[in-house]
């Protein structure tokens, strides 16, 4: 109990000092700022990932994840909650599992997170394309 007030108090545990630590998850009670910076971004470009999509969904695209089709058929509402509460869960997961090096691969598991930032904004830059072509072919002329 004590070090779980002190973790909701701060907490000191900011860096996993043994190497046995890192072969496997090990909590902490702070994560470096870049890992929160990352975190909220890939949340924020998720948010952005679905405004954009029910916009093109509006104007003729299609969702072509069926799990998120599904939520889509339920309403932009649920399609947006569930967006972002999987994004969520997924990011809460890498931030968690952060300092872990992943057997077999010897990479932090911290690195998903910059890989997932790529990963949304490559999806959102397609959007953006998709976007234009929208609009070109919309215009007189186009």
């Amino acid at each position: 109990m004590p070090a779980l007030l002190r973790g909701l108090q701060g907490g000191r545990r900011r860096f996993l000092r043994r190497e046995e630590d890192r072969r496997r998850v090990t909590l902490l009670d702070r994560y470096d700022a870049r890992i929160a910076a990352r975190a909220l971004g890939v949340l924020a470009l998720s948010l952005i990932d679905a405004v954009l999509t029910l916009y093109l969904i509006g104007h003729g695209a299609w969702e072509m994840n069926p799990v998120m089709a599904h939520f889509l058929a339920r309403g932009p509402l649920a399609f947006v909650v569930a967006k972002v509460l999987f994004t969520g869960i997924a990011v809460a997961i890498f931030v968690v599992v952060s300092p872990a090096i992943l057997p077999g691969l010897g990479i932090r598991a911290g690195h998903f997170l910059p890989a997932a930032l790529v990963a949304f904004a490559a999806v959102i830059a397609w959007e953006v394309v998709l976007l234009v072509r929208l609009h070109a072919h919309a215009t007189p002329g186009g």
